[in-house]
């Protein structure tokens, strides 16, 4: 509709589920069939429940990527022309920007600035040095843990999380923490991942698992960068410091990666080669060429990268050697130039960190406030705003232009590609230009289809298939532990779902210890109907028993309104609530909801299907 514009958020709600990719491309699709992409005011975007996830994915936290979204190489990618040839896409389509082709340019810029001069053409740019993924083979949080159950990880390091309550089948996770050899728990309380030896029911003394505590900053004890879903990479300053022996993460790594590369200079291994050369400028150094202590401006500017030769563009020197780099657009593929991640190229130039920037103009009237922080790419606001104009370069929406051509040059947000109006298709990242309401890529086909949770009370009536066919099962594959409801089960016919709280943060690791929080949401709940509470003759604030087949968990019934049964094909559906931010340690203590969730993912990204999952209530503690 002219003049209206129209956005789609969502959360773990949609992405939570076995089909929570296909969930998301749904949206996609409407939007753009809406019109709705690379509009003020339009997109699909993320509510997140972490200020930072954003930034964690950027800087590969995802096993399947590099930083700057590139790919983590598999054992079949054995050479760097073989891995670079791999992932870049080809286009003889004049019209098309491609931008993805200039792949080679940000994969050797990113081993420069890992392995800096050890890094040269002759030897790959030390692209042996990166570890390569066995092909096929699955490195998410159920496979790793699954691995851990079946004795194959030895040490583990668990930084700033509780995977001890925050991760599917939490009564799996503990039992998986025990075949560990070491654990260390990097937080800021002795969560319950640190005390996992000594939960309810456990005998410490069969528990071979030697667990160390290391005490780390706050956020607001520490400097560094945060991205939210907006692409915003804000730059906070330190406020206090931290108590007692706590130290910032990147200190804590520090004094990790130094005591191991001196051990690997002295004892040597079967390959030390990526441990002892590989370039670690991540704070001022001493006389000796060591680090002294992390600096995060330090790491920031290896992210955004350096002219390791003049860049040269038409004749002309447009980048000297030593300087930080402008842009990604000069980057190279022949070793001149490093960028730690090329996205953020940009970020912290010759001009000083774009990310601590704080003018509150905005002259777009539209919310871009082009001063305010830095956003990747190149500081533009609204990806895909080439798809606000039309082939002229004129706005679709005058009240609300993103951009607009002016006859000469862009004016507004920073374009989507400087190209005049007409020269080039509007999607740049794609080979052919033009958004895909098809897509190839997905684990379980081009189109969502609807397919039920793998627990279901119901059969799926819009197909055949009950459930999505593209999943993986634990439970093929030799763990004991896993197991699932069937369809309709009789013994579990409640449908569960798991949310967050306003009072705690996740698994309530930092709020749990803060008493006025506590007062505020003090113990474990389930959340049920009217309906379903007359059923069960339960009344607000009795405790029950909420129980799965793969655990239970003692709570304390909300019984309200705002959960009502479903009718289901003529079928009554009761469906209950739990929240997943208790533990057994901390001021407030309860079981964990996802001590009943099932390890079972979606079909591309493996995120567990907590939003939907099958239960029994009972009154009483049993």
């Amino acid at each position: 509709t002219p003049g209206k514009a129209g956005t789609i958020l969502y959360a773990m709600g949609w992405t939570q589920h076995t089909v929570g990719t296909q969930n998301i491309r749904a949206m996609s699709i409407i939007q753009l069939l809406l019109g709705n992409m690379g509009i003020a005011g339009g997109g699909v975007n993320a509510l997140r429940g972490e200020s930072n996830v954003q930034g964690s994915t950027d800087q590969a936290l995802l096993f399947h990527l590099l930083p700057g979204y590139l790919k983590a190489p598999l054992a079949s990618d054995t050479t760097l022309e073989i891995y670079n040839k791999k992932y870049t896409p080809k286009t003889a389509d004049p019209k098309s920007a491609n931008w993805w082709g200039n792949y080679p340019k940000y994969s050797v810029s990113l081993l420069k600035a890992l392995y800096g001069e050890a890094a040269q053409k002759e030897n790959q740019f030390c692209y042996d040095y990166l570890p390569k993924l066995e092909d096929g083979k699955n490195y998410s949080w159920m496979a790793l843990f699954d691995a851990m159950y079946k004795g194959k990880i030895k040490g583990f390091f668990a930084w700033g999380q509780n995977p001890a309550c925050g991760g599917p089948h939490a009564n799996k996770t503990n039992k998986a923490l025990e075949k560990l050899d070491w654990l260390v728990t990097v937080n800021l309380w002795e969560t319950e991942t640190a005390l996992f030896w000594k939960r309810p029911g456990v005998d410490p003394t069969k528990i071979k698992t030697e667990v160390f505590l290391l005490p780390c900053a706050a956020s607001m004890e520490k400097e560094g960068s945060v991205t939210n879903s907006g692409r915003w990479a804000q730059w906070r300053y330190k406020a206090v410091d931290p108590p007692g022996e706590a130290k910032p993460d990147g200190d804590i790594i520090n004094e990790l990666f130094l005591k191991v590369r001196e051990l690997y200079e002295k004892e040597g291994g079967k390959f030390p080669e990526p441990i002892v050369r590989l370039s670690w400028k991540c704070g001022p150094t001493d006389e000796k060429g060591q680090v002294k202590h992390f600096d995060p401006h330090y790491v920031a500017k290896e992210i955004n990268g350096y002219a390791l030769a003049d860049v040269i563009q038409d004749g002309k020197v447009v980048v000297k050697k030593g300087e930080l780099m402008p842009s990604f657009a000069f980057l190279k593929d022949d070793g001149t130039t490093s960028s730690g991640n090329w996205i953020y190229c940009a970020s912290y130039t010759e001009k000083g960190n774009m990310m601590a920037r704080r003018d509150r103009k905005d002259p777009s009237g539209i919310g871009l406030y082009p001063g305010w922080a830095w956003s990747w790419p190149v500081n533009r606001r609204i990806i895909y705003n080439r798809a606000s104009v039309d082939l002229e370069g004129k706005p679709w929406d005058e009240k609300r232009a993103v951009i607009r051509w002016d006859g000469s040059k862009w004016v507004g947000d920073v374009p989507d590609g400087a190209w005049p109006p007409g020269t080039k298709h509007p999607f740049i990242m794609l080979p052919e230009g033009y958004a895909r309401l098809f897509a190839l890529t997905l684990a379980d086909g081009p189109f969502p289809e609807h397919y039920e949770p793998f627990e279901s009370p119901v059969k799926n009536l819009m197909s055949s298939q009950q459930v999505n066919p593209a999943i993986y099962r634990w439970d093929k594959y030799g763990s004991d532990m896993d197991k699932y409801a069937p369809m309709g089960s009789k013994e579990y016919p409640i449908v569960a779902t798991t949310y967050r709280v306003t009072e705690h943060w996740q698994t309530g690791a930092m709020t749990r210890w803060q008493p006025w929080l506590v007062e505020l949401q003090p113990e474990m709940f389930v959340e049920m109907s009217e309906e379903l509470a007359k059923e069960k003759g339960i009344k607000n604030g009795d405790w029950c028993t909420v129980i799965s087949i793969r655990g239970k968990v003692k709570a304390k019934a909300i019984v309200t309104s705002r959960f009502k049964p479903f009718k289901i094909n003529g079928k009554i559906v009761h469906e209950v609530g739990l929240p997943w931010c208790f533990g057994f340690s901390g001021l407030a203590k309860g079981d964990s909801a996802n001590n009943l969730v099932p390890t079972i993912g979606d079909a591309n990204t493996m995120i567990q299907e907590s939003k939907a999952f099958l239960v029994d209530i009972r009154k009483g503690v049993n």
